[in-house]
């Protein structure tokens, strides 16, 4: 058995929120408001995801940032 877990680097992501930053983005023809859980970047573009939900929380994953409106 190993317990040895590898390590993974963290990147410096120049991005324009942070984590666990409130913001409100347009999805699916609505607006919805969520938490910042992670930040990727893919070919210069850079993707969030972002926790929905009070109750029974869902992640949306690959949000654009020019799809999210502002931080609250």
């Amino acid at each position: 058995m190993c317990f040895f877990r590898k390590k993974t680097k963290k990147v410096e992501i120049n991005s324009k929120y942070k984590l666990q930053d409130f913001v409100q983005f347009r999805y699916r023809d609505t607006i919805a408001l969520g938490n910042i859980v992670d930040i990727k970047e893919k070919d210069g573009v850079v993707y969030y995801d972002i926790q929905i939900g009070g109750e029974c929380p869902a992640i949306l994953t690959d949000i654009e940032e020019k799809t999210i409106s502002f931080k609250r």
